[in-house]
């Protein structure tokens, strides 16, 4: 999410030096900050922001479900999380002013502060990123509701849509493993699979 929270602050919200924190300590744009609890910490040893939190989810925008709200079903999950670094509320309306929607969100009792933990576009057909980690609570045969929302929609939107793959991977191909020298799998480039 924190990538994707750059990318967008970048190339949509036109914050053109957007960066993290963590990349970029002393950065003017950063849009992804050290948790302000984080940031007297000395000892880094434990002291993350760690297990599990609650997070509201949005469950309708312009007029329709998010698709944080599809994935799960409610209005309130609890997520596992281990970081130190957030979206920084001092970007967020810049951000959702461009049309991030911030579709969870994690609000402290006490002091009411607010800390982004899902954000969607909504005219993607499926685009949502999050601060937690779903794998924590996953499994083979009971995959994670985002997961599971992912696969869905991938499978509804490719339908009929699907295009063969260019390159060593088309249709007649034997794939780029099989008999070529070594010369010739290096000259399969990314560019030549788009």
């Amino acid at each position: 999410m924190q990538l994707a929270v750059i990318e967008y602050a970048r190339n949509v919200a036109g914050i053109k030096d957007a960066n993290s924190a963590e990349f970029k300590p002393e950065g003017k744009e950063n849009v992804i900050d050290m948790m302000e609890s984080q940031k007297n910490v000395s000892d880094k040893g434990g002291t993350m922001r760690l297990g599990a939190y609650a997070c509201q989810i949005v469950t309708k925008h312009a007029g329709k479900p998010t698709k944080a709200y599809q994935s799960y079903g409610k209005d309130l999950i609890s997520e596992r999380h281990r970081h130190r670094f957030e979206v920084s509320n001092a970007f967020r309306p810049a951000l959702e002013g461009k049309g991030l929607l911030v579709s969870g969100k994690y609000v402290d009792k006490d002091s009411k502060m607010e800390l982004v933990e899902m954000v969607e576009i909504p005219n993607h057909p499926w685009f949502l990123g999050c601060q937690f980690h779903p794998e924590f609570l996953s499994k083979p045969l009971q995959p994670h509701p985002l997961f599971s929302s992912f696969i869905k929609a991938a499978k509804e939107i490719s339908k009929g849509t699907q295009r063969p793959l260019p390159g060593p991977f088309a249709k007649n191909s034997a794939g780029p493993f099989s008999g070529t020298s070594a010369k010739k799998s290096q000259e399969i480039t990314p560019e030549g699979l788009l």
